[in-house]
């Protein structure tokens, strides 16, 4: 299996006051993901996995963040009945969790 897709890596700013790229992309690739979890936990689910599509091409650098994603976006899309799509997430999301040992 190959490594999942987790989007742009870590740029360091050239001042210490400003953000990293990585921080800015997690933050965004955060939000992204809450926003989403809350789409799917008031059932919509369709707006869920455009959000958590959305965080994933934001990309991030934290490991657990981006396996949560996968693990979300995997039941939003179980419960749309795409059954491929949400079987490829959890695969990630298992590659992911075995690759750090969570």
């Amino acid at each position: 299996m190959a490594n999942p897709p987790i989007g742009p890596g870590s740029f360091a700013g050239s001042r210490r006051s400003e953000p990293t790229r990585s921080q800015v992309s997690r933050n965004s690739c955060l939000e992204l993901a809450l926003a989403a979890e809350q789409a799917c936990r008031a059932g919509e689910c369709q707006t869920g996995v455009r959000l958590f599509t959305a965080a994933l091409a934001e990309g991030t650098d934290d490991a657990h963040l981006l396996s949560a994603i996968y693990s979300q976006l995997g039941n939003a899309q179980f419960m749309l009945q795409q059954y491929s799509q949400a079987l490829d997430c959890h695969s990630w999301d298992l590659a992911l969790a075995r690759k750090f040992c969570d």
